[in-house]
This record gives structure tokens, C-alpha cells and sequence, in this order.
């Protein structure tokens, strides 16, 4: 009798590990060294503008309208918690191939991503978002990993028939070098 129930299941079982894998999900956190899982921020895997991956040099959207379409338990706590965001980000993969939801409470000094609807990770709000706010994506992104904790992200912003270029550096997201070229 119970092998032939496990024989039932196996199929609903095999189903489910299979889809469950295939979805692509990430871990939702990084480990330090003493085993604590610590949140980390996730950036699109393609940066700049380049008429291939991203048409758009728009990286933030304002909200005007409330945010109220499909939203999980976690972002509606979010909405509860801190009331509308200020700017939304179109949805993106992440290097590690997750599909990214962004929000940004300026004025709060607050930042919000969602993977699937849950928590992924939450910090606050850096120059390199404020640039990307102002700004959009930039039109070329190099980036560099100085020390195993810092991360450093150059931006290249210009026009397609002006020789003038603005050039970002940020380190972990805090602005470290601005400069204008002409």
C-alpha cells in the first residue's frame, strides 16, 4: 500500500524539485565569518547604456500614482511601514540572474529591494543611486573590485554630439571622484 502511494507522489515530488530549481532563485542572504546571514545589495548585470541590453537611459521612475499593482505580503508591509516610495526602478537581473524589484524612499534616506516579492535587502539610499536618479544610466560603466570589501563603480555620462563627459567614481556607492571633461 505505501509503495504504491510513493509511486503516486513521486511524479508530484520530481514536479515540484524540478520547477523549484528551474525559477532561478538565489540565496536571499551572505554569510560572514561567523555564519550570520547578512543582506547584500544586488546590481543590474548590465550597467550602461548601450542600444543592446537597455534602450532607455531612464533608471529611476517618480511615483505619481500609488504603488498598488500585484504586491506581496512583504511590500505591502513596506507600504504600511513607509508609505509610498519616491522612485521606483524598472524591474532587472541581477548578476546572479534574479529578477530585481527597486524602491527608493529619498527623503527617508532609504532603499528597498524585493526578489519574488520578499525582502532581499534594505539600506540606505547612496550617491551612486542619487547620480543614477539624476543622471539615468550612465553611457559606459567600468567596474573594479579595489579590496575584497570594496567594490568601485565608474560612470561615464555624455552626449552623442557634445565632446563634454562627466565622469563618476564611486566606492561601495559613496561618490568618490567627479570630474568634467571637455
Amino acid at each position: 500500500m505505501t509503495s504504491a502511494i510513493t509511486k503516486a507522489c513521486l511524479p508530484l515530488v520530481l514536479a515540484t524539485w524540478l520547477f523549484s530549481c528551474a525559477a532561478g532563485t538565489a540565496p536571499q542572504w551572505k554569510y560572514d565569518s561567523n555564519g550570520k546571514p547578512t543582506q547584500y545589495k544586488r546590481y543590474p548585470r548590465n550597467m550602461a547604456v548601450d542600444y543592446f541590453t537597455r534602450f532607455r537611459r531612464v533608471a529611476y521612475l517618480k511615483v505619481t500614482h500609488p504603488v498598488e499593482h500585484f504586491l506581496s505580503d512583504d511590500q505591502r508591509k513596506w507600504l504600511g511601514k513607509y508609505g509610498q516610495p519616491d522612485y521606483t526602478r524598472r524591474p532587472f537581473r541581477s548578476r546572479q540572474g534574479e529578477q530585481v524589484e527597486e524602491w527608493i524612499y529619498l527623503k527617508k534616506n532609504k532603499l528597498v529591494q524585493f526578489i519574488g516579492g520578499h525582502v532581499a535587502y534594505d539600506g540606505e539610499v547612496t550617491d551612486m543611486e542619487k547620480t543614477m536618479i539624476t543622471f539615468g544610466y550612465p553611457r559606459g560603466c567600468l567596474i573594479a573590485q579595489d579590496e575584497p570589501a570594496v567594490e568601485r563603480f565608474t560612470f561615464v555620462y555624455r552626449r552623442p554630439f557634445d565632446l563634454e563627459r562627466e565622469v563618476f567614481d564611486f566606492a561601495n556607492g559613496k561618490l568618490i571622484f567627479r570630474q568634467t571633461m571637455r
